[in-house]
C-alpha cells in the first residue's frame, strides 16, 4: 500500500456526523456515541472526534488498482460525499426545492451510498467471490472441457485472475458501484416528493444512528418513505405519493421526531449519536439486543 492511501474507510461520511458534535468539558468537539455494553448490561457513552466512529480499516480496499487500493473509498465515494455535502448544505439553507436537477441526483446518490457501503453489505459482496464466482468458474462443465481441450491445468478462476490482472474479489467488490447507481431505485428516488422536517427547540431533536438512512417499505411500495436526519433539528424525507407527504406534514413535529429517533436507534449497527445526554434514558429500549423493540416500527406510521 502506498503511503498516501487511506486505511480508514468511513461508511458514514464525516460531514453528516459533524452535525452531532458537542463540546466536552475541555472545550473539544466530540461525538457522544451511545451503545449497549454487553459486559455491563447497560447503555454506555463513548466520546471521540469525527475520526473515532463509523469506519473500518480497509473496508473497501482492493487487492490492486491503478488508482490505488483505496480507489473506491477515495475516488468513488469521495466524489459522492463531496457533491452530497454541498446538496445537504443547500437543502438545510433553503429546502429541497432549491436543488437543481444535478444537485438532486447528487443527493440521491449519497442516500443510496449509505446503504451500499455498510460493512455488512461490503462483506456480502466480498463473499460473492469465494462462495459464488470462484466455484462457478471452476465447476462450470463447459469451461472445464474447453480448458482440457487446450491442455490448461490451471483452475479457471486462477487463469482469469492471471490473464485479466484483476482478482475476483475486487470484481465482486466493484459491484458496489452498481448498487449506488441502480437506475430503477434512483429514478424512483429522484422523482419522489422531497421535504425537510424542521424542529423547534420545544420539539426535541433528532438522533443519528451509524446506519443513518431509514427506509420504510420497499421503494416501489405505495407507502415507501426514505428518511435521513441531516442535523439535530432537521430531517430529510422522500415519499412516493403526495398524500403520504401531506399526512407526514400534518403530524406534530415532536411526535414525528420521536418515531424517527426510535427507528434510528432500532436499526443502529452499534452507535447512536445525540446532542442531548438525557436521550440515554430511552436508548436501552432499542439498543439492547434482547429488547423486543430492537427493530423499531416504521418512522412514518
Amino acid at each position: 500500500m502506498e503511503a498516501n492511501e487511506s486505511k480508514r474507510h468511513h461508511f458514514v461520511p464525516k460531514f453528516l456526523l459533524r452535525g452531532w458534535l458537542t463540546r466536552n468539558e475541555n472545550g473539544h468537539n466530540v461525538l457522544n456515541g451511545y451503545y449497549w455494553d454487553e459486559r455491563k448490561n447497560e447503555i454506555t457513552c463513548h466520546r471521540a472526534g469525527l475520526s473515532g466512529f463509523c469506519w473500518e480499516k480497509e473496508l473497501l480496499a482492493l487487492q490492486a488498482h491503478q488508482l490505488g487500493r483505496d480507489a473506491i473509498e477515495r475516488k468513488f465515494f469521495g466524489e459522492i460525499d463531496d457533491k452530497g455535502a454541498k446538496a445537504r448544505k443547500l437543502m438545510l439553507a433553503t429546502g429541497p426545492e432549491a436543488l437543481c436537477g444535478d444537485e438532486r441526483c447528487n443527493f440521491a446518490r449519497l442516500l443510496m451510498s449509505l446503504e451500499a457501503r455498510r460493512p455488512k453489505i461490503v462483506g456480502l459482496l466480498r463473499s460473492q467471490a469465494g462462495e459464488v464466482m470462484i466455484p462457478g468458474l471452476n465447476e462450470d462443465t463447459k469451461i472445464q472441457q474447453a480448458f482440457a481441450a487446450r491442455g490448461i491445468v490451471e483452475p479457471p478462476s486462477a487463469y482469469y485472475e492471471r490473464e485479466t490482472g484483476t482478482s475476483l474479489e475486487d470484481h465482486a467488490l466493484a459491484m458496489i458501484q452498481r448498487l449506488v447507481d441502480n437506475k430503477e431505485v434512483g429514478f424512483w428516488l429522484i422523482n419522489s416528493f422531497w421535504h425537510l422536517v424542521r424542529l423547534r427547540p420545544c420539539d426535541g431533536s433528532f438522533v443519528l444512528g451509524d446506519r443513518p438512512l431509514i427506509r420504510s417499505q420497499a421503494y416501489n411500495h405505495p407507502r415507501a418513505a426514505w428518511i435521513l436526519p441531516l442535523a439535530p433539528n432537521a430531517a430529510f424525507i422522500a415519499v412516493d405519493h403526495k398524500g403520504n407527504l401531506q399526512r407526514i406534514m400534518e403530524k406534530i413535529p415532536a411526535r414525528f421526531a420521536k418515531r424517527v429517533n426510535a427507528a434510528s436507534a432500532g436499526q443502529a449497527e452499534r452507535f447512536v449519536f445525540t446532542v442531548v445526554d438525557a436521550d440515554r434514558r430511552w436508548f436501552g429500549k432499542y439498543l439492547n439486543p434482547n429488547s423486543a423493540s430492537r427493530r423499531s416500527p416504521s418512522a412514518t406510521a
